[in-house]
């Protein structure tokens, strides 16, 4: 908070090997807030959304992605709003922040090309790449 009240812009991503999940990311700034200030809700789930694409992108260099506009990069994704962690939170940006994870993704969409979720293929296709480094 004290960043930003000097100005600083809150950029989000993941440096994570283990675990990629930008809904727990957006969450978790919300969380640790929680701890340092024992108040609930400063960060609101519009500006973590912000803060994990358009300005998420621009701290990267990238200008011309994170937001729906003409010229920008079409990547883009879909929750399920029906899934046992979204059920009944509303179909909206705080069920994404503050209920979803990452297996609620139901539709991918990367530079404007739709991608194959089939998280079982996926899956295999990961744990060959992951044999073929590890027995190197």
């Amino acid at each position: 908070v004290a960043l930003e009240a000097a100005g600083a812009r809150l950029t989000l991503g993941s440096d994570s090997h283990a675990v990629i999940d930008m809904s727990e990311e957006m969450r978790a700034v919300e969380l640790n807030e929680r701890l340092v200030s024992n108040q609930r809700g400063h960060w609101r789930s519009g500006a973590l959304i912000e803060a994990a694409t358009a300005t998420g992108h621009q701290s990267l260099g990238f200008g011309d992605a994170g937001q729906l506009a003409v010229g920008q990069w079409a990547d883009l994704v879909t929750f399920a709003a029906d899934s046992v962690r979204t059920a009944g939170s509303g179909a909206g940006e705080e069920s994404v922040v503050f209920a979803a994870t990452a297996a609620d993704i139901t539709h991918v969409v990367a530079s404007g090309r739709s991608i194959d979720l089939d998280r079982t293929t996926i899956g295999a296709q990961l744990s060959t790449a992951i044999d073929a480094v590890t027995s190197a």
